[in-house]
C-alpha cells in the first residue's frame, strides 16, 4: 500500500504542460540564440517542465510522513477532496485519417529540429502533437482535421494518467497522511477546471476578404519579420488605436502595450537570464522545456500584472515558480479567480490572454496572448509553435474551447 501511495514522478508534466511544448524558434531564426551556460547537473538536469512537477509530487511523497497503519483521515482535507474531480473515461478509437495526422505532426517538428517516433508513451511526442494542434493555420483543412482528431487520443491517455494521481492522493488521504501546500497545489494543476465562459465567434469566414469559405484556413506563407518594434494597430470599431490608459487611481497599473512589446521581443527565443529556472532545471538547455505559459506570464508581468502569493499563487522564482506561473491549467485556474472573462472576440484587446481546451475535457492545453486586433481579427503571440501575430480565428473555427481573461481587470481583486 505505501508503494500506491507514493505518487509516481513519470506522471505529470507531460500530463500538465504537454500543452505547452516549447521547441525551437521558427525555421531561419537560428541567429536569435542566445547561449545558456551549463549548470551543475542534479537529479532535475534533463527534465522537461512537466518532469518538473512529477518531481515535485515525488518530492512532496518522500516528504510525507510513513504510513505503517491506517489512521483517521483529516477533515480538512476530506473536504478539500470534495472539490477535486477525475476526468471522464474516453472510449479508446482509432483516430481517423491517422496517417495523415502522423505526416503533418512529423512535418511540424523537423520544423522545430526535433526528431521523435510516433509514441505516447513519449512526452516529447506529445509536445509536437500540441505544437501541430496550436498551429493548424500551417496545415490543409484535411491535415487540421486529423491532427485535431489524433490530439484527442493524446489527451485520453494524459488524461487517464491524471486520473492515477488524482486517485493515488485520495489513497494517501485516506490513510491518514495529511495533505500538504505542495499537494494541494499539485492536485490543482492535475485535476480538471470548472468551465467558464466561453469565447464567442469569430463571424463566419464568408465575412472576411480572403477566407473562401473555409473551415480552417489553408497553408500560409511566411512573412518576413521586421526588426522588433511597436506595431500600429488597426482599430476595432468604435474601439480608440490603442488601449487607453490605466488610471493609477484604480489600483490597475497593467499596460497592455508593455505587456505587448515584451511578447514580440521575445516571441521567438527565450528570457533565460531574466527567467532561468526552466533552463536550469532542465540541464542549461535553451529551449527544450513547455513554454507557453511561462512565456505569457512573463509578458503580462511586464506589463504590470501583479504577482499573488496567496490562494491559488502567481509567482516566478528561481528557486521555484509556481504552477501558474508556467502551467495552463493552473494559470486558467488562478486567472478566473481575479480576471475577467471576455465573452466576444470582438471585446478582446492587446494585452489579453486567451487559454485553449482543444477537445472539451476541462483540461486546458495552452496559452497565448493577444498582440493586435483589427475589424476582422484577433491576432495571438505564443510559444509552442512559435508565432507572432498569428489568427485566433482558426482555434474557434476548429471548435476549440477559447477562454479569454481582461487583463486590466486582474489586479483590481
Amino acid at each position: 500500500m505505501k508503494n500506491r501511495i507514493m505518487i509516481s514522478s513519470i506522471m505529470i508534466l507531460a500530463l500538465i504542460a504537454s500543452g505547452c511544448s516549447s521547441t525551437d524558434a521558427q525555421q531561419g531564426q537560428e541567429t536569435n540564440k542566445q547561449p545558456v551556460a551549463k549548470t551543475t547537473q542534479s537529479n532535475e538536469s534533463e527534465l522537461s517542465p512537466v518532469d518538473v512537477v512529477e518531481t515535485a509530487s515525488q518530492e512532496v511523497a518522500k516528504k510525507s510522513a510513513p504510513v505503517s497503519q491506517k489512521t483517521k483521515p483529516n477533515k480538512e482535507d476530506l473536504k478539500h477532496l470534495e472539490k477535486v474531480n477525475y476526468y471522464q473515461k474516453s472510449i479508446k478509437q482509432k483516430p481517423s485519417a491517422e496517417q495523415k495526422a502522423l505526416a503533418a505532426i512529423d512535418r511540424v517538428a523537423k520544423q522545430h529540429k526535433v526528431n521523435v517516433k510516433p509514441d505516447v508513451n513519449n512526452s516529447k511526442f506529445r509536445e509536437m502533437v500540441v505544437a501541430a494542434a496550436t498551429n493548424i493555420q500551417s496545415l490543409t483543412p484535411d491535415e487540421a482535421k486529423a491532427v485535431i482528431d489524433y490530439a484527442k487520443k493524446v489527451d485520453a491517455y494524459e488524461n487517464s494518467k491524471k486520473n492515477e494521481i488524482i486517485k493515488q492522493m485520495k489513497e494517501k488521504v485516506n490513510m491518514g497522511v495529511p495533505l500538504t501546500q505542495e499537494d494541494k497545489a499539485l492536485l490543482d494543476a492535475v485535476t480538471p477546471i470548472k468551465p467558464g465562459q466561453k469565447l464567442q465567434g469569430p463571424p463566419p469566414s464568408k465575412d472576411k476578404p480572403g477566407q473562401g469559405g473555409l473551415e480552417f484556413p489553408g497553408p500560409q506563407q511566411p512573412k518576413e519579420e521586421q526588426p522588433d518594434k511597436p506595431v500600429p494597430q488597426e482599430p476595432k470599431p468604435g474601439q480608440p488605436d490603442q488601449p487607453a490608459p490605466q488610471d493609477p487611481k484604480s489600483g490597475n497599473q497593467y499596460d497592455p502595450i508593455k505587456a505587448r512589446d515584451y511578447a514580440y521581443q521575445w516571441w521567438n527565443k527565450r528570457n533565460n537570464e531574466q527567467y532561468n529556472y526552466y533552463s536550469r532545471v532542465s540541464g542549461g538547455c535553451y529551449d527544450c522545456w513547455a513554454d507557453c505559459t511561462n512565456f505569457v506570464s512573463q509578458a503580462i508581468k511586464a506589463g504590470g500584472i501583479e504577482e499573488r502569493r496567496n490562494g491559488t499563487y502567481w509567482y516566478y522564482s528561481d528557486t521555484k515558480p509556481s504552477y501558474a506561473w508556467g502551467v495552463a491549467n493552473s494559470f486558467y485556474k488562478h486567472f478566473k479567480e481575479r480576471a475577467q472573462e471576455v465573452k466576444s472576440w470582438k471585446d478582446l484587446s492587446v494585452g489579453d490572454v486567451v487559454n485553449v481546451d482543444f477537445d472539451h475535457d476541462g483540461d486546458i492545453e495552452h496559452s497565448a496572448i493577444v498582440t493586435k486586433v483589427d475589424m476582422w481579427e484577433v491576432y495571438i503571440t505564443q510559444h509552442t509553435s512559435d508565432k507572432k501575430d498569428a489568427p485566433l480565428s482558426p482555434w474557434l473555427r476548429a471548435g476549440y474551447d477559447v477562454y479569454a481573461w481582461k487583463m486590466s481587470t486582474a489586479n483590481l481583486k
